[in-house]
Formats: C-alpha cells, structure tokens, sequence
C-alpha cells in the first residue's frame, strides 16, 4: 500500500461519509476562490501590459 493510498484510508476512517463530502466541498470552494483571485490578478496584469504599451506607441 502505497503512502497516498494509506492516508486516503485513514481519511476515509477518521470521518463519516457526510463529513468527507463537506471537505471536499469546502475544498472544492477554496480551491475556486484561490484560482478566481489569481485569474483578476494575471487579467488585471494583462489589461495592465496592453494598456503600457498602447500608451507607448
């Protein structure tokens, strides 16, 4: 039994199914929030760039 395999038993024996479920939606939520943050942060850069060199010409 490989390591990931061994901490996903623990995982799924430490908690009850509902509470798995919970995790992994309030994961899934973080997980979107982290990568919508990072997607304004490199548009905005974008947007940034293109203005730059527009003002440069």
């Amino acid at each position: 039994m490989s390591t990931v395999e061994h901490d996903h038993t623990i995982w799924e024996s430490s908690f009850s199914e509902e509470r798995r479920r919970q995790q992994l939606e309030e994961d899934s939520n973080a997980w979107r929030a982290v990568t919508g943050i990072l997607l304004t942060i490199v548009s905005v850069g974008a947007c940034l760039a293109v203005f730059s060199v527009l003002v440069c010409l």
